[in-house]
């Protein structure tokens, strides 16, 4: 199936629920096979939030029919991998590195955590 014909067709579910609309095609690392796949990425629009993009696997679709393209899942599938989406993006803008001040002797230096590998979640938020 050539992908390319699902952009700008709006995402269903198994039970013809709305899912958002798709704005174009991207190629990813899968989740269990480290192989690019062609990933649907589906737009979602909700009243008095930021738009937000989320991916599916464009291997997933079982019906393409005027402007509406049917996925194989469901619509609590969808919403745990939306919650997973913002999970995320949140922690990207959250953290962005942490300047930690240390003593040695009465010598005061900065250590430049940019990996965040030493501190824990909680900790970098305060």
């Amino acid at each position: 199936m050539d992908h390319s014909q699902l952009v700008g067709k709006i995402a269903s579910d198994k039970d013809s629920l709305k899912l958002g609309q798709i704005i174009r095609i991207d190629k990813l690392l899968g989740k269990t096979i480290k192989t690019y796949e062609p990933f649907a990425m589906i737009l979602i629009r909700k009243f008095l939030r930021k738009d937000m993009v989320v991916p599916l696997e464009a291997k997933k679709v079982t019906k393409v029919e005027g402007i509406y393209a049917w996925f194989n899942v469901t619509k609590a599938e969808f919403d745990e991998e939306v919650k997973r989406i913002k999970k995320i993006k949140a922690e990207r803008e959250t953290y962005t590195g942490t300047i930690v001040e240390q003593t040695n002797r009465n010598r005061y230096y900065s250590i430049r955590d940019f990996t965040g590998l030493s501190h824990k979640s909680k900790e970098r938020k305060k």
